[in-house]
């Protein structure tokens, strides 16, 4: 009866081992793609930051463009327009 039961299941052992090496392959080249995968989110997060960080000076630097000190300050030097009553002196040595 053994000599049956060892004749028939003779297929069970290889068909384990070869799961288990087809188990082990496919976790490794997974968990290389896991890897690639949380190294390319990790940039992008960086890449996001760094954005955020642009556009937050940015905000900041519209707000103070917008302000009227600013918009004065350019009318001034980039305009050369004064305010009404004002007295221009204009520097010759230039």
């Amino acid at each position: 009866m053994s000599g049956q039961k060892t004749k028939k299941g003779w297929w069970v052992g290889p068909l384990v081992i070869f799961m288990m090496v087809y188990a082990a392959f496919t976790f490794y080249s997974q968990s290389e793609d896991l890897y690639l995968i949380n190294l390319q989110i990790k940039q992008l997060e960086q890449k996001i930051a760094r954005e955020e960080a642009i556009k937050a000076e940015l905000l900041k630097e519209k707000d103070e463009l917008a302000s009227d000190e600013s918009i004065e300050k350019i009318a001034r030097e980039k305009l050369g327009m004064v305010k009404d009553g004002e007295k221009v002196f204009v520097d010759t040595n230039k």
